[in-house]
């Protein structure tokens, strides 16, 4: 089987042991295997295995209660935000205990200050009242069982009162479930995990939230099965030669953003006004107070291909053509944000391979960082505070998946080759492209406020890595510009005309 199943006794049940049983079971750490699947157990190094789920660091970031609130909160993700308990406080609030020990209490309900300083709870959060609740169970970033919070009628005159349970559910139930689903996933990847249960629901104003979030799930009994044949499968799939993909596979496809800048008034110039919704020069759907009348964002959706350098050429033909769509007046900007309210972004779509947690975690590391890196850090820091969070991904309905983490690279032909290029490196060489820095949450709040010299060493140690993939000799001029700009600490002209930039202009 090529599994070390590394459990901790207090969270691991007959039915769990019985369905690995033709693993190496064990509570100690050991040396060597394909893959270590880590049950609660932080206990050795993961380098004591090739590929690991639920690596240790994670997982002792996850078995702190605490500790996933914090993560969850630098990353801006709906969930009950910190309460220290004083007479005046809003009551009832939620009392949370560090342990996630099956069988002890994890959360007590307190209704007023003395029960607070009595409930011996580590530390305190908001109760939320919610209209639904689910629980999602998540594997390599797929939702494999769902359940919803329903209400059951008894037959029994001792107990009237209605009881509730949680039935299984289809992901696609309703609107509400798509969003507690995806709201999950990018929390259970944000704290680091392979694996793991959500507890989230949607609140009063019809927004998911998460609850909670267990790295050692506790499984319904048909979960469970379904977990077994899910890492089952992934094991299957690492035993096959990394060698047999095709990097010619990985489709690459883009929608960067930018803004119209009126050079007469120096305000925003609504796309709508000068381009149609749809084809390959549009409008975003993104409107003014959503209202459905004013759309600020022009977009460029070129077609894709795998080829990054076509896919630059397909670009530059469509701003081609938008030259005589938009008056001479108005100035075409990209970068990170020029107008408040109105972040732009350089979404890039990949095809012909799944998305997973190890893919996503290459992104956020090997393209997110040096994008970040040539960013200007005043305007993406802003840009942050709403838009471009680490782990943004948005499944598309023709297959495939879009990245919408790096700002608009829209910039210059060569940062956009550059930016592109190394997107296609990264998507087809990501099971060799293991760094991850982000299980350091001061690195994800870094990020997220654009403090580059944290990040200026980290990229010496991935471009390293970067250089050593097959793929890297094919594209490696078309990356000096990127390099050349992080080498110089210095970052992109994001006030520039793009009609300028990419030579659209004539000369004068």
């Amino acid at each position: 089987m090529n599994l070390v199943f590394l459990y901790n006794s207090q969270f691991a049940d007959s039915a769990l042991i019985k369905a690995f049983k033709d693993s190496v079971l064990t509570t100690k750490p050991v040396t060597g295997g394909n893959v270590l699947l880590r049950w609660g157990n932080p206990n050795g190094a993961d380098e004591n295995a090739r590929v690991v789920l639920n690596r240790k660091q994670p997982l002792k970031n996850c078995l702190d209660k605490e500790k996933i609130f914090e993560i969850l909160r630098i990353n801006r993700v709906r969930r009950p935000r910190f309460v220290v308990p004083k007479p005046d406080s809003h009551y009832p609030l939620i009392g949370k205990y560090f342990n996630s020990t099956n069988g002890l209490p994890q959360e007590k309900l307190v209704t007023d200050f003395s029960e607070a300083l009595n409930s011996g709870a580590d530390f305190f959060v908001e109760c939320i009242n919610t209209l639904k609740k689910y629980n999602i169970y998540l594997f390599n970033l797929h939702v494999f069982y769902m359940t919803k919070k329903v209400p059951v009628k008894t037959n029994t005159r001792k107990q009237p009162l209605p009881m509730w349970v949680y039935e299984e559910i289809p992901l696609d139930l309703d609107r509400d479930t798509l969003k507690v689903w995806q709201l999950a996933q990018r929390a259970v990847h944000l704290l680091g995990l392979d694996f793991g249960e959500v507890h989230a629901g949607i609140d009063a104003l019809g927004r998911p939230v998460i609850l909670d979030v267990s790295p050692v799930p506790f499984f319904p009994p048909s979960a469970l099965e379904l977990f077994f044949e899910h890492v089952m499968n992934f094991i299957a799939s690492e035993t096959t030669n990394p060698a047999a993909r095709k990097e010619s596979a990985v489709l690459l496809g883009a929608d960067p953003e930018f803004v119209l800048k009126d050079t007469q008034t120096a305000q925003l110039a609504f796309a709508s006004a000068y381009l149609n919704k749809h084809g390959c020069l549009g409008y975003d759907e993104r409107s003014e107070r959503r209202e459905g009348c004013l759309f600020p964002l022009a977009e460029i959706r070129p077609k894709p291909d795998p080829c990054p350098i076509k896919l630059t050429e397909n670009i530059r033909s469509i701003l081609g053509k938008a030259v005589s769509l938009i008056p001479d007046h108005i100035e075409w900007l990209a970068g990170s944000l020029h107008f408040e309210k109105y972040q732009i972004g350089g979404h890039i779509h990949f095809s012909n391979l799944d998305l997973s947690s190890r893919l996503l975690q290459a992104l956020d590391n090997y393209l997110a960082i040096p994008i970040m890196l040539i960013e200007d850090p005043v305007t993406s820091s802003r840009r942050r505070k709403y838009y471009g969070w680490l782990g943004s991904v948005r499944i598309k309905p023709h297959g495939g998946f879009e990245y919408r983490t790096p700002a608009s690279w829209l910039v210059t032909p060569d940062i956009t080759r550059g930016c592109l290029c190394l997107a296609k490196i990264v998507a087809s060489e990501y099971i060799v492209l293991r760094k991850d820095y982000f299980i350091d949450p001061d690195l994800q709040k870094a990020f997220y406020q654009c403090k580059k010299h944290y990040f200026y060493d980290i990229f010496k140690e991935l471009w390293e890595d970067i250089s050593n993939t097959t793929l890297y000799a094919e594209y490696a001029r078309h990356l000096v510009p990127l390099t050349d700009l992080i080498s110089a600490n210095s970052h992109w002209d994001e006030k520039m005309d793009l009609r300028k930039s990419w030579g659209l202009l004539p000369p004068v």
